[in-house]
Formats: C-alpha cells, structure tokens, sequence
C-alpha cells in the first residue's frame, strides 16, 4: 500500500489534484484538513488595518 498527502494553497487546487489522482486508482482516505500557516496583522500607525492569513489544505490518499 502507498500513503501520500497532497498539499495545496486552494480549496480549487487540492481537488484538482486530488481528482487527478483518483483517475490513477489513488483514494482519498478521510476528510481534509486546512492549517493556518502564516498571519500577519497590518497596521497604519497605531491603527490595525487588516489581517492577511495564507492557509494550506491537504488530503490524505492511499493507493493499494
């Protein structure tokens, strides 16, 4: 058995991969999973501007 998690930055993008994937025989095992992997919070002067948050989704797949 192979065991790969596929990583993206998009939602659009890791089912992209994910599909392709699945039309070499992999399966997805499970749900996915989205991590927060940097946030930065940006100010003008002393006043918070807004906040920009880059995440990264995965899914698990397994191919027998």
């Amino acid at each position: 058995m192979d065991y790969k998690v596929i990583t993206s930055h998009s939602p659009d993008q890791l089912t992209n991969r994910v599909n392709d994937y699945i039309k070499e025989g992999w399966k997805p095992v499970g749900g996915h999973s989205v991590v927060e992997t940097h946030r930065q919070n940006r100010f003008r002067g002393t006043e918070m501007v807004d906040t920009i948050i880059q995440s990264e989704y995965s899914q698990t797949i397994i191919k027998e």
